[in-house]
């Protein structure tokens, strides 16, 4: 395959093989070539598969005339300002550059745009900048799960404080109501009031009748007594349970 000539004649039969394939292409239409000894512009046909741009004398013809490797080149605006004109111009002595005309200005800024991102080189670079901002995201990522991990445990420790001090106030609050003196009354006494409280909390409540009942010393011996007993046990019930729930809380 020569460089050097006015259309690059494909002789390699894969690179034919490849232009005639089922490859969806990456763009093509209509373009004006211009040759180096034909000053003249040609319309052309052109398929750009890969880095590969070919063309065709004609939209129907089954094989391209030629193909332009796009490697080692830069797709830039043309010195020549008579119409919409760009061309491909490689950095290696003795390569020809290649004048192409779009028919619009934005036909021209679509077919610049898409031939300067068809070079492996320009692949390559692409690959090296979604590595770095995979890298980054990854980075991002661990920030977010790093943060997460710390909200959870600051969370659970002040959490666990505020649980701790709530308990230690509930605690506070049923000791205060459980020794809470009681309030005293007479035994004995003939008032018509049928209900006397012993205490809010203990929910203690004693009834006597409206008529004065006449007990002996032994039966308000064992009904007191079994009062008394009744309240050691409560007490005793709710210290353990209180106590229990600090040490769980602790834990």
């Amino acid at each position: 395959m020569n460089r050097h000539k006015d259309k690059m004649k494909i002789n390699d039969k894969s690179l034919t093989k490849f232009a005639s394939s089922g490859a969806p292409a990456d763009k093509e239409g209509y373009l004006l070539k211009r040759g180096d000894f034909n000053k003249g512009y040609q319309r052309r046909w052109f398929v750009l598969k890969g880095n590969l741009l070919f063309y065709y004398e004609k939209r129907s013809d089954k094989e391209p005339i030629g193909v332009i490797i796009l490697e080692g080149c830069t797709i830039e605006l043309s010195e020549d300002t008579d119409g919409f004109v760009f061309q491909v111009k490689f950095s290696a002595s003795g390569c020809r550059t290649y004048i192409i005309a779009a028919d619009s200005q934005e036909d021209m800024e679509s077919w610049m745009k898409v031939l300067s991102r068809a070079s492996y080189d320009y692949m390559k670079l692409m690959v090296s900048e979604l590595h770095r901002q995979l890298q980054d995201l990854n980075e991002d990522a661990k920030l977010v799960e790093d943060a997460m991990r710390d909200s959870l445990i600051l969370s659970g420790t002040y959490g666990n404080l505020s649980q701790r001090n709530s308990l230690e106030d509930k605690m506070e609050q049923s000791v205060e109501n459980i020794t809470q003196p009681m309030k005293r009354f007479n035994p004995f006494n003939t008032s018509e009031e049928n209900l006397t409280c012993l205490t809010d909390s203990a929910n203690f409540h004693f009834y006597e009748d409206a008529k004065p009942k006449h007990r002996t010393f032994a039966q308000l011996h064992e009904e007191y007594g079994n009062q008394i007993k009744h309240m050691k046990e409560l007490w005793g019930a709710r210290t353990s349970c209180l106590i229990e729930d600090l040490a769980s809380s602790s834990a």
